[in-house]
């Protein structure tokens, strides 16, 4: 590995303790109790998380880069911190939401973006403009101030800090794969408590089928329920509990298990949930959702064409792609996540992160198509095979041959 590959004092393990494999590490109930434990989590208010990782986002830029990756991880790190004030420009805070499924590039989205609401919602407009703590232009001074001025104007700012402050909770949706990781559960259920996002879990059902490919899906055959009925938090295979599936059109697709118990056969019909339709499911719910913060990269499947701001096409539902990462590289990745200067708001710990990729995993899917990466492979003093960490991966060309 490159000794320049990742910055110098960063730990070397990830904020939680390893035992074994993503799959089976976890509780009955999907929390470890050493580690994860949720019920818990005592996490401050999104206003405190939101200055703490401004704070710490902030240490990381003005710190002396003490190598390349470090100084391009930097730069990467303005870039996208400016995409996200525009965004934050360009669209009201209702309107946006952001796509999280607990992995490593998601995890980076979000914690800038964290960081930039604290400046957006506690700053006065002009400074959010630019970088994440520029200064604001000095306003001219009045030739005189009476008293009643200055109460005047004590009690504009007083009113301009309530009608600005700090949401509760973020938007956010989870197109949560049909066979999720345990593993990785566990850590969705953690993060989104912590970081306070108001997250949608929507399951998706590819079903046994080639999956379509983002730039030749046929349009949608089969309309969603309208109105879908709110709240909608989690929706189980793409559709509401409380909805009959009878009110879906009768050409969806489904996809049929057949269980066979003594002279009782028992079939099944789930309908087929892509992950476009996942995010259809997601606009209906949340009709005032106009742009999402994706945490695609260039090296990503179809990434290799898109810009910062990209509006769906190819009969996706409407609404515009921001991504603020899509230029990072896989070492800026892990350079940010690992830098001793982003620290886990709970324990104060190293940031954490979901402890598959300690165990050689570097691109998360479903526990179906996601296998350990083969680069990372090798084998022991005692002959055991064993895995190095995800971080040890630094060449973007190897990061997804653990996926199926």
């Amino acid at each position: 590995m490159n000794a320049t590959s990742l910055p110098p004092n960063a730990p070397m393990t990830n904020g939680t303790r390893t035992t074994g494999h993503g799959e089976a590490d976890v509780s009955s109930t999907g929390i470890s109790k050493s580690n994860n434990d949720s019920s818990s989590l005592s996490p401050s208010s999104l206003q405190d998380i939101c200055a703490l990782l401004h704070a710490q986002v902030n240490a990381f830029l003005t710190s002396p880069p003490p190598d390349e990756v470090t100084k391009r991880t930097q730069a990467q790190t303005k870039i996208a911190l400016e995409v996200i004030v525009k965004a934050l420009q360009d669209y009201k805070y209702g309107t946006l939401s952001i796509s999280y499924n607990g992995g490593k590039d998601c995890l980076v989205l979000l914690i800038m973006y964290l960081a930039v609401l604290h400046t957006h919602f506690t700053q006065p407009t002009n400074r959010r403009k630019g970088n994440l703590d520029r200064e604001p232009e000095p306003e001219p001074e009045p030739e005189t101030k009476t008293e009643q001025d200055t109460q005047t104007e004590t009690q504009t700012q007083t009113t301009s800090r309530h009608s600005s402050s700090i949401p509760t909770s973020i938007p956010a949706i989870y197109a949560k794969p049909p066979d999720p990781f345990p593993a990785v559960t566990e850590f969705v259920e953690y993060s989104s408590k912590l970081y306070h996002l108001d997250l949608t879990h929507i399951s998706t059902n590819p079903g046994p089928r080639p999956r379509e490919h983002s730039h030749s899906n046929p349009p949608l055959t089969h309309p969603f329920p309208f109105p879908f009925p709110p709240p909608l938090k989690e929706i189980d295979n793409g559709i509401d509990s409380s909805i009959n599936i009878t009110n879906i059109d009768s050409n969806v697709t489904t996809t049929t298990t057949t269980t066979t118990t003594n002279e009782t056969t028992t079939t099944t019909s789930k309908p087929i949930i892509s992950f476009r339709d996942a995010f259809a499911l997601y606009l209906a719910a949340h009709p005032s959702v106009k742009a999402i913060f994706v945490g695609t990269r260039r090296t990503d499947p179809h990434g290799s064409h898109l810009t910062h701001f990209d509006p769906t096409d190819h009969n996706w539902p409407a609404f515009m792609r921001v991504h603020p990462i899509i230029d990072w590289h896989l070492s800026e990745i892990w350079c940010f996540l690992r830098s001793p200067h982003l620290r886990d708001p709970i324990s104060g710990g190293p940031l954490r992160y979901c402890p598959m990729y300690d165990e050689g995993y570097t691109s998360l899917g479903g526990i179906n198509d996601t296998l350990k990466n083969p680069k990372l492979k090798y084998m022991d003093e005692n002959g055991v095979e064993r895995y190095r960490p995800a971080y040890e991966m630094t060449e973007d060309e190897g990061e997804r041959l653990g996926r199926e």
